[in-house]
């Protein structure tokens, strides 16, 4: 019988195998760079008409398809936690993953409530509503 691949939680395996350190430090970059950018949104912020449309857009899709794939990430620690007799050392590393996952989607919650503040002051908006739009000077 062969042996099951180390992302297999059926119970099959010896819980020592269960790979946490790696998607943990995958949605630990994520919370870097998520901040990062929220820190950059603050900027366009104070300043309106810095961003275009597109890119609003852009930034609203990206992190709204990255927070559905946290649903994924939630899912897996419901599986891990589900396996019996997983070690101490397991279940810190489970739980560290399952809290780093909240932070991301804080951060998440984030860039998308300032990308929402971003769309009524986008340069277009700005534009149109002091009329250059209109009168093509823009």
């Amino acid at each position: 019988m062969s042996e099951s691949p180390p992302w297999d939680t059926s119970g099959q395996q010896d819980s020592a195998q269960y790979p946490v350190q790696a998607p943990c430090q995958q949605i630990r970059g994520g919370i870097g760079v998520t901040a990062g950018q929220l820190g950059l949104l603050q900027f366009a912020l104070a300043e309106p008409g810095r961003l275009d449309d597109a890119t609003v857009a852009r930034i609203i899709g990206v992190h709204r398809h990255h927070a559905g794939g946290l649903i994924l990430s939630q899912d897996q620690v419901g599986r891990w936690n589900a396996v019996p007799g997983l070690t101490p050392a397991h279940c810190a590393g489970v739980w560290g993953y399952e809290d780093a996952i909240a932070e991301l989607r804080r951060l998440k919650a984030g860039v998308l409530a300032a990308a929402g503040q971003l769309k009524p002051v986008t340069m277009a908006v700005l534009l149109a509503r002091s009329g250059l739009w209109l009168r093509g000077v823009a």
